[in-house]
């Protein structure tokens, strides 16, 4: 075998299956495919910034064994008024730990200390990172439920994600959010870095959408609600709480954004959170995405920085208990970090 030629044709395959997913004729088969015509293009105009708060939440495993992983959560909440901060606040970094045996019981703890009861199923430990993710959201939920019950009526309140959970357990607490934005008369939207959604048998949603839109010589902030129908996986509707968007927010500069709004928004409220958005995402470091929740992710991230330190804090503790190192190696160790020093 010719390992310069099989690499080669390993590029050639993977340049393939990204044009056959974003043909030249993309725009036009989504317009067809879609229906979408200018009328279903909002144009957004920016209104006075007001009061906007957002919440994002951070995970990072911090060693991982056999039987048993430590990971490290928080969640953070950053508030706005007039664009400027007002205030904002993070929870305790906390490390959970994933094993040993099925069940994970430090989610049943934190659970309960955050919503007053235990939670419907319990959180298997066989996905270490997954099991993560979800102590995460935990926190997440449920600093983003304390901020719905404080916040002043008309303020905009900012999710990162989406309106869709990946525990069932989570399921009532997303529907008490929405309950309560609603009846405090919230503007309440989730906005998504990146996203898969796809239409057609994979062809990527933002891409077509924003390129329709130019063809169609539309300019400036607009938005568009999409169809849920026109998506092609079933994750897109399962466990979903809210309705597909997309937008893009900026006067000059194009970053269309995959958006989810609470089922059954009217056009009104969507036009009033739009604009709410467009008047926070003006921020020159990421033009087009909302500031209040770039400044949540910068507050709550754990990075790798933070992770040795917590390693290190670790390692020192468990020295204080008469631990040595080798034996913390011998449980957490992993061979890729010696095949490294070489």
């Amino acid at each position: 075998m010719d390992i310069r030629t099989s690499y080669q044709e390993s590029v050639n395959a993977a340049l393939q299956q990204i044009a056959n997913h974003i043909p030249e004729d993309l725009v036009q088969k989504f317009a067809e495919k879609s229906g979408i015509t200018k009328a279903d293009i909002h144009p957004i105009t920016p209104g006075p910034a007001g009061i906007v708060s957002a919440v994002d939440g951070s995970n990072a495993m911090i060693a991982e064994g056999g039987c048993i992983s430590l990971a490290a959560i928080r969640a953070a909440r950053t508030t706005f008024i007039g664009n400027e901060r007002e205030n904002r606040s993070v929870t305790p970094l906390t490390l959970v730990t994933i094993g040993p045996g099925h069940r994970n019981e430090d989610f049943d703890k934190l659970f309960e200390e955050c919503f007053g009861n235990p939670p419907h199923k319990g959180l298997d430990n066989a996905d270490p990172e997954r099991a993560s993710a979800i102590l995460r959201d935990t926190l997440e939920y449920w600093v983003t439920l304390q901020t719905a019950k404080t916040l002043t009526a008309g303020a905009l309140l900012l999710m990162d994600g989406a309106l869709r959970v990946s525990s069932q357990n989570h399921e009532p607490v997303l529907a008490d959010i929405i309950k309560t934005a609603r009846e405090r008369n919230l503007l309440l939207a989730a906005i998504a870095k990146r996203t898969r959604a796809t239409w057609g048998g994979g062809h990527p949603l933002l891409p077509a959408l924003s390129g329709l839109v130019a063809k169609l010589g539309i300019t400036g902030p607009w938005w568009a609600k999409i169809d849920g129908h026109l998506l092609d996986h079933a994750e897109y509707r399962q466990g979903r709480h809210g309705e597909i968007y997309v937008a893009s927010l900026h006067p000059q500069y194009s970053r269309p954004l995959k958006m989810e709004l609470p089922k059954g928004t009217g056009i009104d409220t969507a036009g009033k959170t739009f604009a709410a958005l467009a008047a926070c995402a003006d921020d020159g470091r990421i033009p087009g995405y909302p500031y209040p929740l770039l400044d949540a992710h910068r507050t709550v991230v754990i990075d790798e920085a933070l992770v040795q330190q917590i390693q290190q804090d670790i390692k020192a503790g468990l020295s204080k208990q008469g631990i040595q190192n080798k034996t913390y190696e011998v449980l957490f160790g992993d061979l890729h970090g010696d095949f490294e020093r070489y």
